[in-house]
């Protein structure tokens, strides 16, 4: 009897520490952490301000990427824009869309304009794959509130659609 109680114990014992072990290694695994709480210093640009860019400058002396979905996309847009869907860019597939879409991007140093839906944490994630694919970051800002709150969709020269 005792030494059946002994194997108990001992097979207990290693079933506990086989078990404490395996959670240790839960703790291991690291977590996908989400680019837009990147160290990065987000530079933002107000509506006001964007309006000034796209009413002043020479279209070729900056560039806008609009990583809202399609569909809204094609309702309402700034002008110039370029379209990648990507938005809210959060899985490989939707990353994948940025990073295919870098290249047009890296050439000069102007500024670059990221516009989403509500000009959070989906242009950070954009911002934060652009810096990875070579991009400066220096050159890279949010359009502050998105396209959602755009407040100048009644100007057909600051909103387009499709």
């Amino acid at each position: 009897m005792k030494k059946r109680m002994s194997a108990l114990l001992i097979a207990l014992a290693m079933l506990a520490l086989v078990l404490t072990g395996c959670s240790g290694n839960d703790d291991k695994k690291e977590e996908k952490k989400d680019r837009a709480e990147a160290d990065i210093e987000w530079q933002m640009i107000s509506p006001e301000d964007m309006k000034k860019v796209v009413e002043t400058e020479d279209s070729t002396d900056y560039q806008i990427i609009d990583i809202q979905p399609e569909a809204d996309y094609d309702k309402g847009h700034l002008p110039n824009s370029i379209s990648v869907p990507a938005y809210p860019v959060d899985t490989e597939e939707l990353e994948k869309l940025v990073v295919d879409s870098a290249d047009d991007f890296k050439e000069g140093d102007n500024p670059i304009y990221v516009v989403c839906p509500g000009g959070g944490g989906g242009a950070k994630r954009t911002i934060s794959l652009l810096i990875d694919e070579g991009i400066d970051e220096s050159r890279l800002f949010i359009v502050e509130n998105g396209a959602k709150k755009w407040p100048y969709k009644d100007d057909s020269k600051l909103w387009v659609t499709d």
